[in-house]
C-alpha cells in the first residue's frame, strides 16, 4: 500500500455527492497518506444559472478547505472564479483559482504530489503543478459517448482526451473496453475495475432490520441503486413494471437528465414503482439487502459498452441474483449474472432470478464480491503507482 505520499484528486463532483470510486479509494489511501480531494470546478454558465436561482451562498464566495478525517481534506474553489472561455475573464479567473489553490497547498504542506485527473478538460492542472511526481488520468467512462453530447462537443472531448493521454504518466481505466481504446495513446494504461465496500455489506446482512420506507414495500422487490439518468432504459423498466404489477420496482438514487423526462413521469406514476430518492452511502447496503433481485437496466449504447457499474459489485456483495442487459461488464461475471438482450428476455430473466433463493447461491455471489473489495483495488493501484515512481527515479 502507498505510504507517506501526498495525493491530490481532481474530481468532477463534490465529496458529499453520490459516492463513486474516487471517494472510496481516497478514503482508503488517506489511512497512510495525505489526501486532498478537489471538488468539481464550476463553469461560468452553471455559476450564472445558480446565481439567478439564488443557489449561491456567502460561504461559496471564498475558497474553502475542510478536514474530513485525519489525513483527508476537501477543497472547493471560490464560486466567483469559474472556468470561462471568454477573454480576458478566462485568464483572470484562472489566475484566481491558481492563487487560491497554491495557498491551500502551502498550508497543507502538499509538496511533490501524485495528482489524479478525472476529466479530459483538466489538462490545465498539469501546468499549475509542475512539481508533481506523477500525473494519473483516471478514466471511468467513455466521456464522448454520453447521450446528451452534440457532435461538436464529442469532437472537442475526444481531442482533449487524446492530448491528455499523451501527456500524463499513467492511465487507469475501470473496464477492459476503456483500456483497449486508451492504450494506443499511452502504453502505461492499466485496468483497475470498480469494487465494493464488502465489510459494509457483511455488517448490513447481520442486521435483521430494514429501513422503514423499504419495509413498507411488499416483496418481491426488484431494486436499482444508482444515478437515474440517460444511461438507463426507462422504457424497459416501464414495460417490466406493467407486465408484472405483483412485483415492486424500487429505485434508489438521484434523478439526473431531462431528455427522458416524460418517460420518467409515466414510470413513476405506476402503482408498483417506488422511487425512494438518494440514500446516504452508509445506508445503501441496508437498502440493497432488502431487494430480491438487483437490476442493471442499461440502454445498450456505446457508453454502456465501456462502464464498470458499482452496483454490480454491491448486488453481489448482498448475495442478490442480478439481471442485466447484455453489456461487457456483466458478461465478465458469467454464471452469476442473468443477461438479456431484449425487454422480453429481461422480464424472463427476472422470473428466473426470483427462484434463485438457495443459501449456497447467495454465498457464492458473496464469495465472488469479496475478491473485489476497495482495499484490494487500492493495493493494486499502489503497486502500479510504485512501479511508475521507481521508473522515474
Amino acid at each position: 500500500m502507498l505510504v507517506g505520499h501526498n495525493l491530490i484528486y481532481f474530481a468532477p463532483e463534490n465529496w458529499d455527492g453520490l459516492w463513486r470510486n474516487r471517494q472510496q479509494l481516497m478514503s482508503i489511501f488517506a489511512r497512510h497518506n495525505k489526501v486532498l480531494f478537489v471538488e468539481g470546478r464550476a463553469h461560468l454558465r452553471s455559476t450564472l444559472a445558480d446565481f439567478r436561482r439564488g443557489g449561491i451562498r456567502v460561504s461559496d464566495l471564498r475558497a474553502r478547505v475542510r478536514q474530513v478525517s485525519k489525513n483527508l481534506f476537501v477543497f472547493r474553489f471560490p464560486v466567483w472564479a469559474p472556468i470561462s472561455g471568454r477573454f480576458p475573464l478566462k485568464q483572470i479567473t484562472r489566475t484566481a483559482r491558481q492563487l487560491s489553490f497554491q495557498k491551500v497547498l502551502r498550508e497543507l504542506q502538499m509538496s511533490r504530489p501524485i495528482v489524479w485527473l478525472s476529466r479530459p478538460s483538466m489538462m490545465d492542472v498539469m501546468d499549475d503543478l509542475p512539481s508533481a511526481r506523477l500525473f494519473i488520468y483516471h478514466v471511468v467512462d467513455e466521456y464522448a459517448a454520453y447521450g446528451t453530447k452534440t457532435a461538436e462537443s464529442r469532437y472537442r472531448i475526444e481531442k482533449q482526451e487524446k492530448e491528455m493521454l499523451g501527456q500524463v504518466d499513467m492511465v487507469i481505466t475501470v473496464s477492459k473496453k476503456l483500456q483497449e481504446t486508451k492504450r494506443p495513446f499511452n502504453p502505461n494504461t492499466f485496468l483497475v475495475p470498480n469494487g465494493v465496500n464488502y465489510q459494509a455489506y457483511t455488517a448490513a446482512l447481520a442486521d435483521p432490520c430494514l429501513p422503514d420506507d423499504l419495509r413498507a414495500i411488499k416483496p418481491p422487490r426488484l431494486g436499482y441503486s444508482g444515478l437515474i439518468g440517460d444511461k438507463l432504459d426507462l422504457d424497459l423498466l416501464k414495460e417490466l413494471a406493467q407486465a408484472h404489477p405483483e412485483w415492486s420496482l424500487v429505485l434508489l438514487g438521484e434523478v439526473k437528465g431531462s431528455h427522458k423526462a416524460a418517460t420518467w413521469r409515466e414510470l413513476r406514476a405506476l402503482p408498483n414503482v417506488h422511487h425512494l430518492g438518494p440514500v446516504e452511502i452508509a445506508q445503501v447496503p441496508h437498502y440493497v439487502k432488502g431487494f430480491q433481485v438487483g437490476l442493471m437496466p442499461y440502454a445498450q449504447t456505446r457508453h454502456s459498452e465501456h462502464i464498470s457499474p458499482l452496483k454490480l459489485y454491491d448486488y453481489l456483495a448482498a448475495g442478490l441474483p442480478v439481471v442485466s442487459m447484455d453489456i461487457p461488464a456483466a458478461r465478465e461475471f458469467g454464471e452469476f449474472i442473468h443477461l438479456a438482450d431484449t425487454p422480453q428476455n429481461f422480464i424472463e430473466a427476472v422470473q428466473a432470478a426470483l427462484v434463485e433463493v438457495s443459501v449456497e447461491r447467495c454465498q457464492a455471489r458473496r464469495n465472488i464480491a469479496s475478491q473485489h473489495s476497495w482495499e484490494a483495488r487500492a493495493e493494486q493501484l499502489s503497486a502500479l503507482i510504485q512501479t511508475q515512481l521507481v521508473e522515474r527515479v
